[in-house]
């Protein structure tokens, strides 16, 4: 059983796929009290510190792998992309310093896939060379979500470091683990707890040609004439409507939904629209299309919820790392008396 300890640890999306393999959480860091809120309803505690520059890295437990999803609106494509200019991005340095203190065997990272391309690279190749200064051999992939069992194209880099006295084989990401997962087999029908405004019922009779611009009862912005986007084989009546800054785009329901990025009004506004029964996603569906279960629970408002969601990652992704990783180092292929002893450390929090 490793040990590994989450940081930006949001509402847990680590911890769930890598309990799954029988690992053991040490320690947990988080700033937003509301992620604290859903981690305690589902976990059973708080976290273990909040802000992790004010960590007192001598009272940390020891662990074998330091996970951690650290922000991504600093490097984000739909962000301002300030990287380490942006305080959010500043959380990176925090975790180098925390990875040369505490010197786990292993170290476990996600990003957006911009974050390869920041700053023309840099920003990437300073984190590599941290890395390798510190003694780790660095792995990186993108991965997208839909090929493990997720309705969703939600691509993301996931780098593995471990450190350079490990043996010296290529650590290998598997790629898919399923077929790309198409959203109607996630559908929960029925669930109206998030119905559409009077508004929208309007919208989805333009769309779908049952009403004509002229035919509008208010001003339609020039963004939402019409679609900006149809999905190839998206059928109108029965499709979830993206709604982006720049338009609407239909999506098929018949292929994973885009990227669940959605602005986070309390009413609703911005969540997607399924067509085929008139009203926005439903939490349930949310859950789904992250890859987090159904039991999940949200103590939280609604709004809360949205927003831990687009801001997870998605546990069957990091299950399916957390097994490639395990094979890595304790298969009779890969494990060497020394990689063995690195991961004597483990300890119960």
């Amino acid at each position: 059983m490793f040990s590994f300890a989450e940081f930006c640890a949001g509402i847990g999306g680590f911890r769930l796929g890598l309990e799954k393999l029988g690992w053991n959480c040490v320690f947990s860091c988080e700033i937003d009290p509301q992620c604290e809120h859903t981690y305690r309803d589902n976990f059973g505690h708080t976290f273990h510190a909040y802000d992790i520059a004010d960590i007192c890295m001598g009272g940390m437990p020891a662990f074998d792998v330091l996970c951690a999803g650290f922000p991504c609106q600093p490097f984000s494509i739909a962000g301002k992309r300030l990287g380490y200019k942006d305080n959010r991005g500043n959380v990176l340095f925090y975790l180098i310093e925390i990875i040369k203190f505490a010197r786990p065997s292993i170290v476990f990272l996600e990003n957006v896939t911009n974050f390869m391309s920041h700053d023309h690279g840099i920003t990437f190749q300073l984190l590599k060379e941290e890395l390798a200064q510190a003694g780790y051999s660095t792995y990186f992939t993108l991965l997208d979500s839909s090929f493990f069992g997720v309705p969703q194209q939600r691509k993301r880099i996931y780098i593995v470091a471990f450190q350079e006295s490990f043996n010296n084989k290529s650590f290998v990401f598997t790629k898919k683990r399923t077929k790309s997962t198409i959203f109607r087999h996630f559908i929960k029908h029925n669930d109206y707890s998030i119905p559409i405004s009077e508004k929208w019922q309007e919208y989805i009779d333009l769309y779908t040609g049952k009403k004509t611009l002229d035919q509008m009862t208010f001003p339609v912005p020039k963004t939402r004439q019409a679609l900006e986007r149809i999905n190839a084989g998206a059928n109108l009546d029965d499709c979830v409507f993206q709604l982006r800054s720049s338009g609407i785009r239909a999506c098929s329901i018949d292929a994973p939904l885009p990227t669940l990025a959605v602005s986070h009004s309390g009413g609703g506004a911005m969540i997607p629209v399924y067509s085929g029964e008139r009203r926005h996603l439903n939490i349930a569906e949310m859950k789904r299309i992250m890859g987090f279960p159904d039991a999940y629970s949200f103590p939280v408002a609604r709004t809360h919820a949205i927003k831990q969601l687009s801001n997870a990652v998605c546990p069957p992704v990091i299950e399916s790392i957390g097994e490639d990783i395990q094979r890595y180092v304790l298969t009779e292929d890969y494990a060497d008396e020394t990689s063995m002893s690195l991961l004597q450390t483990s300890l119960n929090f």
